[in-house]
């Protein structure tokens, strides 16, 4: 396609008709190209009210989706091809962000509950990922590939751990959270955080755990 004559066209279009034709261009971009193309926008401030119990829905779904392998796309690796990483696992790790980062401003509006509910649905669904289920394929592949601010996500559902669970379900909790970190070199400084939001029971019966099961955290 001749790159003059299209923006010629293109100039003389209405609005309606070039945000249609961006809708169809978004549609049958991948997610790399999508980054590239609309990924310095600052689509925060447009962003819609979260509905939380879609939300919550969302995420159930995509929890289910991923354990019956809808993003999971193997292919034989060789010397030429490692580093190619198939779409379904850039799709999976670009929904598992915006996840993150909706739940993250549930918290921040104080929906505690809820929060956790899908902090602790994703974080399973993260763990499971590490854990080496067929859920996304890559021939390396990890956290770091999650799109925005990992530690802020955590933050935020430390936070909410917090002022909701008890001690012992906080506890069991932050556990893998912290085991987790611990293989990732402390980069999200889980313990910190914690020591930032728990109150004084939950602190006591966490500290018990760690010293149990010898885990790294400083």
């Amino acid at each position: 396609m001749d790159r003059s004559s299209l923006f010629s066209f293109l100039k003389k279009q209405d609005s309606a008709s070039l945000l249609s034709l961006l809708e169809s261009a978004y549609e049958t971009m991948s997610t790399n190209q999508r980054r590239k193309v609309f990924g310095s926008l600052p689509l925060k401030k447009d962003a819609p009210k979260i509905d939380e119990a879609k939300l919550l829905k969302k995420i159930k779904t995509f929890y289910e989706e991923s354990l019956k392998g809808v993003y999971y796309a193997p292919f034989d690796i060789n010397s030429k091809n490692y580093m190619n990483i198939p779409e379904e696992t850039e799709e999976w790790f670009e929904k598992l962000g915006d996840f993150l980062e909706a739940v993250t401003k549930v918290s921040m509006k104080g929906n505690h509950t809820v929060a956790v509910e899908c902090f602790k649905i994703l974080h399973k669904l993260i763990d499971e990922m590490l854990d080496g289920d067929e859920i996304i394929f890559a021939d390396e592949y990890g956290t770091w590939m999650i799109p925005g601010d990992e530690k802020t996500f955590m933050q935020a559902y430390l936070h909410s751990l917090s002022i909701v669970a008890t001690p012992e379900e906080f506890t069991e909790a932050v556990i893998p959270l912290l085991e987790r970190d611990s293989c990732e070199s402390l980069s999200n400084k889980v313990y910190k955080s914690v020591g930032q939001v728990a109150n004084k029971e939950q602190k006591k019966l966490l500290e018990s755990a760690i010293k149990k099961k010898k885990i790294r955290v400083k």
